[in-house]
């Protein structure tokens, strides 16, 4: 079965509201995991800017002030449950954010750091929960800035069969 997941793909670059690119983000039942009461569910879609960028990005979360940034061609060409499994993976940093964590810690590599694995781990959980084998996640959590012993490192940690 396909998931459907509503996404504007047709922005240009500039400033949007959360709700201005995924319509149906108030409806995702994992930001009940993510974020303690609906009331700070309802304040991060409310306050969370989300810039569409035409440069080669994928999507993160600035550290000092959680906005998200999306580049233009991810926006357009991955697929929806892809770019579904980013914003959920980018709202756990926004929440880590909101907490005063440091996102970037640079005295560890990408897979070690907490704030990832963290944000990996319930990304997984709702990658099988909408129905994408291990193969398919594998494939997710290969992202062009990790090496690929990295990745090996990451899909062990996170229990995804490679």
């Amino acid at each position: 079965m396909k998931n459907v997941f509503r996404i504007n793909r047709l922005l240009e670059a500039g400033q949007y509201r959360l709700e201005e690119v995924f319509p149906d983000i108030g409806a995702y039942g994992i930001l009940r995991t993510v974020f303690a009461e609906a009331e700070e569910i309802d304040r991060v879609i409310a306050h969370t800017r989300v810039f569409v960028v035409d440069r080669p990005r994928e999507m993160f979360v600035d550290n000092d002030d959680g906005s998200i940034t999306i580049g233009l061609a991810h926006l357009r060409s991955t697929s929806d449950e892809f770019l579904y499994l980013d914003i959920i993976h980018e709202l756990c940093h926004v929440k880590q954010h909101l907490q005063g964590r440091n996102l970037y810690d640079r005295s560890k590599a990408y897979v070690d750091r907490e704030t990832e694995i963290e944000a990996y781990q319930i990304t997984v959980q709702e990658a099988r929960r909408i129905g994408l084998d291990d193969e398919t996640i594998s494939n997710y959590l290969c992202v062009a800035w990790i090496t690929p012993e990295e990745h090996k490192r990451l899909v062990l940690r996170l229990d995804v069969s490679a």
